[in-house]
């Protein structure tokens, strides 16, 4: 980070362990209950989803020239392919001649040609149309036209980053991530080596797994069988940087009375980093590594998690393993809490109990969140 950077934070977390708050005074709301549960709400976040860059695999899992992988994600069959040059590009794994799947979900290493199962429809590891049978039936055909659909990606922090809609296939995918992924990769997190990657469902909106992403306010009580003992109670620093936010969770080892110096303040080891990327993507960086987790939209009370767990090299021995299983734990263990307490909210929110949910001052950065989706779904509809 930045020296200027580490600075501003040095000063920030110093005043509010002493009990001033950094944070805007009057930056709390409350955030209608509707959005939660509605199916209409929903359809249009899925849309607005596929407008921005969303991380779908390691780079690791595709580790050299010709490895590929095909898969869904947001409702989309993806096909990613590393090219003769290195780079990674992505296409819709849809065949532009019927509409058939090309590749069935899984994942290879010699990519030459890929075939559609429905006519043999043949293209390159580019996505250019090669070949198509009894060519004289399509006279009209533009095979220069024709290849696979093309997606604007981006390889960054280890992961490979992909906006689903093709109508956007010329994004620049680092512009829409900006700086604060330029300071995220300063942390050691160029190319982590992918670790104990899952997928699994949580049966809750997915607004509600971030709200809790934007508070440090539960941790006392949330997570008091797991790590409430480690973090100062209800403190955090948050810095936006348009849709993005950095925010810093302060540790209790950066005590009221007998605070790091500036000069031997190190952010890594004085409180976690979490590094939001609208909408949904957080990378949790820890002292020795990060874990990124995304989501999915399954239905209003039904989300799915994509976790990758990010580390500086790959374990080398029994006793690496064991240590970066235990630090997998402990972290799943703290969603777990989370998620649940997410999970018990959504059966709560049809009861009528509440018209909205209310979040105060220190909660300021989840309405904002709620503000700043709703400009952008209001966007796209106009």
């Amino acid at each position: 980070m930045k020296p200027e950077v580490v600075r501003d934070l040095h000063q920030r977390t110093l005043a509010a362990v002493r009990g001033e708050r950094p944070e805007p005074e009057n930056g709390g709301g409350t955030v209608a209950v509707e959005p939660y549960l509605s199916p209409d709400r929903l359809a249009q976040e899925a849309r607005l989803f596929k407008r921005f860059p969303q991380p779908v695999a390691a780079s690791s899992e595709l580790p050299a020239p010709g490895a590929w992988r095909a898969l869904d994600r947001a409702g989309t069959p993806l096909l990613l392919v590393r090219q003769a040059d290195g780079a990674v590009h992505a296409f819709l794994n849809v065949c532009r001649h019927r509409g058939a799947r090309v590749v069935p979900v899984g994942s290879g290493e010699q990519a030459k040609a890929f075939v559609c199962p429905y006519h043999a429809w043949t293209y390159q590891a580019d996505g250019a149309l090669r070949g198509v049978p009894e060519a004289f039936g399509f006279p009209c055909l533009n095979k220069s036209d024709s290849g696979l659909r093309r997606l604007a990606a981006s390889e960054r922090a280890g992961l490979i980053w992909v906006i689903a809609d093709p109508d956007l296939a010329d994004t620049d995918v680092d512009a829409c991530l900006g700086p604060l992924m330029d300071e995220l990769e300063t942390l050691d997190l160029r190319a982590p080596a992918a670790f104990a990657p899952r997928s699994y469902e949580v049966k809750a909106n997915w607004k509600l797994l971030v709200d809790g992403f934007f508070e440090a306010y539960h941790f006392k009580i949330a997570h008091r069988q797991t790590i409430a003992h480690m973090f100062a109670a209800n403190t955090q620093i948050v810095d936006e940087f348009g849709l993005h936010r950095r925010l810093y969770l302060v540790k209790s080892n950066f005590e009221r009375d007998n605070p790091p110096a500036v000069e031997s303040f190190e952010p890594r080891k004085h409180g976690n980093l979490l590094y939001f990327f609208f909408p949904s993507t957080t990378i949790l960086v820890q002292p020795d590594h990060a874990q990124m987790s995304t989501v999915e939209l399954q239905a209003p009370g039904v989300t799915k998690i994509h976790e990758i767990t990010l580390l500086p090299a790959a374990p080398d021995s029994p006793k690496a393993l064991g240590y970066w299983n235990a630090n997998v734990d402990l972290y799943r263990r703290t969603l777990t809490e989370d998620y649940e307490l997410s999970e018990s909210i959504q059966t709560g929110l049809p009861s009528g109990a509440n018209a909205a949910l209310t979040f105060g001052t220190f909660e300021f950065s989840a309405p904002r969140f709620h503000a700043q989706l709703s400009e952008q779904l209001a966007a796209l509809e106009g």
